[in-house]
């Protein structure tokens, strides 16, 4: 993935989606159990730059699903041994053109980085599933899509060499989090 990021769109008329991805029809965020493990408060940040809140002046907060959230994407987007003080923080972009031969075995690999990089994080209590645009689990989550629209994202897909990936990811609070993340297999 030379090029990972975060609800960018597909140009195949697909909702763009954010961690949560409530239009693809997979489990999303649900209200807050007052009994659950916190998942955390961080600094909002938007494109690797903090966020002013407009009411305060001060830096806009993020906190529990939205914070972890916003904590995985900024694990997936950093190169793996990049962080001076923490080498394993990460997700290693550089290795899928050293190693994997075809597209099957790069799109293997992929998934057990992420699976890797997203179980890291202390509040991910399993990584449910990971599965491409152009895989059959992504067609059965998307039952209204017919079978010449399947055909043209998957024809679309492999053409580009664009490929998105989403992660369902289990919670400590018990909630379920759905990521997106895309970029190009070379």
């Amino acid at each position: 993935m030379t090029d990972p990021g975060i609800g960018a769109p597909d140009g195949l008329g697909l909702p763009g989606t954010f961690p949560g991805v409530p239009d693809l029809g997979l489990p999303g965020s649900g209200p807050a159990d007052r009994g659950a493990p916190s998942l955390g408060r961080s600094l909002t940040a938007d494109a690797g730059d903090l966020v002013i809140d407009e009411r305060t002046g001060g830096p806009a907060e993020v906190e529990g699903l939205a914070a972890l959230a916003q904590a995985l994407v900024l694990a997936v987007e950093t190169q793996l041994g990049s962080d001076r003080i923490n080498t394993r923080f990460g997700f290693d972009r550089l290795a899928v053109g050293r190693y994997a031969l075809g597209v099957h075995a790069r799109k293997e690999y992929l998934k057990m980085e992420l699976v890797r990089c997203l179980s890291a994080d202390r509040r991910v209590t399993d990584v449910r599933e990971v599965f491409f645009q152009d895989d059959p689990r992504y067609f059965e989550l998307r039952p209204a899509l017919d079978g010449a629209a399947r055909q043209r994202i998957v024809d679309a897909t492999r053409s580009s060499r664009g490929y998105t990936v989403f992660a369902l990811v289990e919670t400590v609070a018990g909630d379920t989090l759905t990521l997106e993340s895309g970029g190009r297999l070379e």
